[in-house]
């Protein structure tokens, strides 16, 4: 598969009542917040979102690991991933997401193109 360049063209911290009625089906009790983060591709319109699931704690950081054994530690495992792969954390444990996610702004990712949509590639 073919990568293409992107920009992050905005993100933002939502509680998952925000953005759906009911709770989408495979997500658990202890995943309560989402990041939804948009990029557009360098020289196309292609626009690609992705949201990453997760439990905010109160001082704006999260938790990588998590108690469960299902999808919720493959989730934050994800997200961390993606912090780490793109340098936007080192640290991850420490970092402020809901005071710096402002920063993602301009930062350049890869996308997988699928059809007319894509995905933000994290390894």
């Amino acid at each position: 598969m073919d990568k293409v360049k992107a920009v992050i063209e905005d993100a933002g911290v939502y509680k998952i009542g925000d953005l759906f009625t009911k709770k989408p089906y495979g997500l658990k009790i202890n995943e309560t917040d989402a990041i939804v983060v948009t990029a557009k591709a360098k020289g196309g319109d292609r626009v690609v979102t992705r949201t990453f699931y997760f439990c905010l704690k109160p001082d704006g950081t999260f938790y990588e690991e998590s108690i469960a054994r299902n999808g919720s530690r493959a989730r934050r495992r994800r997200l961390a991933s993606f912090l780490r792969h793109y340098k936007i954390a080192e640290d991850v444990d420490s970092y402020n997401i809901k005071k710096r996610i402002g920063e993602w702004k301009g930062v350049s990712v890869d996308v997988i193109p699928i059809e007319k949509d894509g995905i933000i590639y994290v390894p």
